[in-house]
């Protein structure tokens, strides 16, 4: 028994030729020895290999890859949790009165009405307070229906109220209810002359309207 040869032609960088043999597995079939003429036939003479008498071998081709690391962006840290305002409704405020509030002379009498708010913001008039509605207009500012936080409420002649009512806006309720603080009103449990009390409201009955 014989063992079967086998004979590889390889095609080196430079374009020579490179016969490798190997053994393979054990065969009954005897094999005719291979020459080194009858391996030369594998190549045939009009191979487009031509340039095999080159002096200066070919090189071969390299790719090169070129990675590029990025560099990453300075992270911005996180923003402050925006401050949120809560607007007041009437079960955070409810309506309640307060004691004697001291301050300096405003032009305006103490313990009325007229004199709280000309403590709170600057009131360069004068009048009572239902005057102030029309008072306010020579002066420049600004009058409208709509309550804002900051805004003069003023409420004209009553029965209860003879000479009008003025308070100071506190806030305003998403439900369109307004908080006001006020002195000298009557109409809530401790309150009235040299008082002060805080209450939500919501009709706009005898309200003339809000000086901004």
């Amino acid at each position: 028994m014989n063992r079967t040869v086998g004979v590889t032609l390889c095609l080196s960088v430079g374009g020579g030729a490179i016969f490798a043999s190997g053994f393979g597995a054990v065969a009954p079939i005897t094999q005719r020895p291979i020459t080194a003429a009858a391996a030369a036939a594998v190549v045939p003479s009009g191979d487009p290999i031509d340039h095999l008498d080159e002096p200066t071998p070919h090189q071969a081709r390299a790719a090169v890859m070129i990675y590029v690391l990025a560099t990453p962006e300075a992270t911005p840290p996180p923003a402050p949790p925006a401050t949120r305002t809560m607007a007041f409704s009437a079960a955070r405020v409810p309506t309640s009165a307060a004691g004697p509030v001291s301050g300096t002379a405003n032009g305006f009498s103490y313990g009325y009405c007229t004199w709280w708010v000309a403590h709170k913001r600057y009131i360069p008039w004068r009048g009572n307070a239902y005057q102030w509605w029309w008072n306010a207009r020579p002066f420049g500012f600004a009058e409208g229906p709509t309550p804002r936080a900051g805004a003069v409420m003023v409420m004209g002649i009553s029965g209860t109220s003879p000479q009008g009512h003025v308070a100071y806006v506190e806030s305003v309720n998403p439900d369109g209810s307004f908080v006001v603080s006020e002195m000298n009103w009557w109409g809530v449990p401790g309150g009235g002359w040299n008082r002060v009390d805080y209450r939500t409201v919501t009709s706009m009955r005898g309200v003339l309207g809000f000086i901004y």
